[in-house]
């Protein structure tokens, strides 16, 4: 375990820096950039970070970064942050509003990089006394909301020699002071697909002369989800749902060419592989009973987000560390994608659910609305988990290899 004093250190570094903290979230919050334009918060970012020491290294787009934190061949871990923010309209009436318009942090991205910030603020200063077991490895991943982030991350070495990876995201379903966590999948994959369907076209007084290409894609539209729920084990949870019909322009003719596009979610990894084979049969079949030629653009989003049981633990042994003994709760599982989960496929970790919600928060709200907001009270609680989880972690990798050491002087 680390030091019994770890709690109160904790606390005595928040007290100079919690309002700092605050200050730097408002200031994202302020100033939302969209994935792939994150240039302004890595900038941000990486400036705090040398300021205290730190050598950030920024990715080649501009965007994005990652620092370590203490030196030396043991055990190291990673702490994520995701910098992007949504492409919506802000519509809080706070002095922190968004001043970009169109542009938002309504998924709190802004708050995962500044509790990220704060703990790798609070592990540099345990570095320099002596006081970090190990190295960990802050990384400020962009483009998280378009699931393209963390792959391009993963191609520049951000999780190279990195033995365990943790991440925060927040849900306004848990209140200030809670952690949800949940062994196995946390996130549901998803995907995005579009049919396009093709046809000699014609009149509608004549459809039996021509293929009735509007009917037949109607058909493809309302088939397919109920297809789905026979083909694949119900507790998978496959979900296909459209979000976008196009054919035709006059009321009385039977257009050429027209389209659906949708997305399809799923809770396990098994049938999210077998996804797109599967619609690809299913779009043929239907099609061909119409005459018409389809053809399925399947676009892979992100896997489910898988978390390592050993990862899941390490964070609830830190909240009842750092928060106390009623601190962790039981995360449901979400159909919402995490890219987050590209990492958890190559390395063991966990992503958890930073509880928001304070006594002033709206009833009904939820992230991805234009009037997300949180309890700012949740950084600090955010700062003190990660913090804590990173020296769990640590210590847990170095007790790992004494074991492989001693084993070996045995053998």
């Amino acid at each position: 375990m680390p030091a019994p004093d770890l709690p109160r250190d904790l606390n005595e570094f928040l007290v100079g820096h919690e309002q700092e903290l605050i200050a730097f979230r408002r200031d994202l919050h302020a100033h939302p950039e969209t994935a792939h334009a994150e240039r302004r918060t890595t900038a941000r970012v990486a400036q705090r970070l040398t300021a205290a020491g730190l050598r950030p290294r920024l990715m080649s787009s501009g965007t994005g970064l990652w620092a370590d934190v203490g030196t030396g061949d043991g055990p190291m871990v990673a702490l994520r942050a995701d910098l992007d923010a949504l492409p919506i309209a802000d519509e809080k009436n706070v002095p922190y509003r968004s001043t970009v318009p169109n542009a938002c942090h309504a998924c709190g991205h802004d708050v995962h990089t500044t509790v990220l910030l704060g703990a790798g603020l609070y592990l540099a200063e345990r570095a320099r006394r002596g006081l970090l077991p190990g190295r960990v490895r802050l990384l400020f991943q962009p483009a998280e909301e378009v699931v393209e982030g963390a792959l391009a991350a993963m191609g520049e070495g951000a999780i190279t020699g990195v033995d365990k990876i943790f991440a925060l995201h927040c849900d306004p379903r848990f209140e200030v002071g809670q952690l949800g966590l949940r062994v196995g999948p946390i996130t549901g994959a998803c995907d995005k697909i579009r049919v396009q369907v093709s046809g000699p076209g014609g009149h509608t007084a004549r459809p039996h002369l021509t293929a009735d290409l509007v009917y037949a894609l109607g058909k493809i539209v309302t088939e397919l989800p109920a297809a789905l729920s026979r083909r694949v084990d119900p507790r998978s949870s496959l979900s296909l749902v459209w979000g976008r019909i196009t054919a035709g322009l006059a009321p009385n003719a039977i257009p050429e060419e027209g389209f659906a596009a949708g997305t399809v979610r799923c809770l396990d990894e098994e049938a999210w592989h077998q996804a797109p084979d599967m619609l690809k049969g299913l779009v043929g079949s239907v099609a061909s009973a119409y005459g018409v030629i389809a053809e399925l653009d399947y676009v892979r989003g992100v896997p489910p987000a898988v978390n390592d049981e050993d990862c899941v633990r390490l964070f609830g042994e830190a909240a009842e560390l750092a928060l106390g003994p009623e601190a962790a709760a039981q995360a449901q599982q979400s159909l919402g994608g995490e890219d987050v989960a590209w990492y958890l496929e190559s390395i063991p970790g966990a992503l958890a659910r930073l509880g928001i919600r304070g006594p002033q928060t709206p009833t009904d709200l939820d992230i991805h609305q234009a009037n997300f907001d949180i309890d700012e009270r949740a950084i600090g609680v955010g700062v003190k988990v990660m913090a804590t989880t990173a020296l769990l972690a640590l210590l847990d990798g170095s007790a790992s290899e004494k074991a492989v050491a001693s084993t070996r002087g045995m053998a």
